[in-house]
């Protein structure tokens, strides 16, 4: 059999729950070698495709196949080749590190010298051997986390299903796991991220699906996500106090959309001058100064939030 170029291949892929249309005619592929983000709003199918795409749950319509199998016709074949890392940790808390590895290894049958070599190898690429006989319940959430990477790459899968690895995770915790995502796929794991970190998908992948309602609201290149929405006119501005978005959209009507990240609101504006000869107005009717004020391109989570006005679904979708 000629080796695939693909990692996954879907093609018409629908399922639904009764009356429920979880996915609707969903098709995308994934090449070897690549990080492939797959986002959207809770509750738009992304829980439901990786079931499907790791052999757990039934389509309803469509093709899906993984390193040129389809996961319904060869189910051993395509479970050897993948490895599913989910939201919440599969690992047993009373057994150490080392030894949930190992347990790992025997479910994939790999042989016992196998299976303690391979174990050791991961917890030194994942630095965790100092912790090799440390029960896994002891550990901290970041450590936990790694160490559930870890086990579903005990059978080096070529394709590896990351549902949220970073949530929940403090700062230096998230950003020494995607750096560890990273060197995964350099050393040639395909990765498929399911993530509510934007910012987090934008640096990570090459390319890009945006799933709302089910159905595939954008796909491509984080750049060519951003490009369709360019006509979004967007400014940055650092008050000199703290104020509360809801006077400020009052005050401003040309203001469409407000958040704060970090002490520095980022706005979507219909017309620029009219929202900034606005926002001097608020500004001094609040007894505060502006203390930066600029234009911004469009990022990947401004597309989201686009997409997901157009499709009608409520921002709060997003946690």
């Amino acid at each position: 059999m000629m080796e695939s170029t693909l990692a996954i291949a879907v093609s018409g892929l629908s399922k639904n729950y009764g009356d429920l249309e979880a996915l609707s005619e969903v098709s995308f592929s994934v090449r070897r070698g690549e990080i492939f983000a797959y986002l959207g709003p809770n509750g738009a199918g992304k829980t439901t495709t990786i079931r499907i795409l790791s052999g757990l749950l039934k389509r309803d319509a469509g093709e899906v196949s993984i390193c040129g199998e389809d996961v319904a016709s060869d189910p051993v074949f395509v479970k050897a080749r993948i490895g599913v890392v989910p939201d919440e940790s599969n690992l047993y808390p009373e057994l150490t590190c080392h030894r949930n590895l190992e347990y790992m290894g025997e479910l994939y049958g790999l042989p016992r010298a196998r299976r303690g070599f391979r174990a050791g190898e991961l917890l030194s690429f994942f630095d965790l051997t100092e912790r090799a006989k440390t029960p896994f319940g002891a550990l901290s959430k970041g450590l936990k986390r790694r160490l559930t990477i870890a086990a579903a790459l005990v059978h080096d899968p070529e394709v590896v299903f990351l549902d949220e690895p970073t949530s929940g995770l403090d700062v230096p915790s998230a950003r020494a796991l995607r750096q560890l995502i990273g060197t995964i796929n350099h050393q040639g794991a395909t990765v498929f991220l399911t993530t509510h970190n934007l910012q987090e998908a934008e640096a990570l992948s090459q390319r890009v699906l945006i799933l709302i309602k089910g159905r595939v609201a954008a796909l491509g290149t984080p750049g060519e996500i951003r490009q369709r929405v360019q006509h979004l006119k967007l400014l940055s501005i650092t008050f000199s106090a703290e104020i509360e978005a809801a006077p400020l959209l009052r005050a401003c009507p040309a203001v469409l959309r407000a958040s704060l990240q970090n002490g520095t609101w980022r706005l979507e504006v219909a017309e620029a001058q009219a929202a900034l000869e606005q926002l001097v107005a608020f500004a001094g009717g609040e007894g505060v100064r502006i203390a930066e004020i600029n234009t911004i391109t469009a990022s990947l989570e401004d597309a989201f939030m686009s997409f997901l006005k157009e499709s009608g679904e409520k921002a709060e979708a997003l946690p």
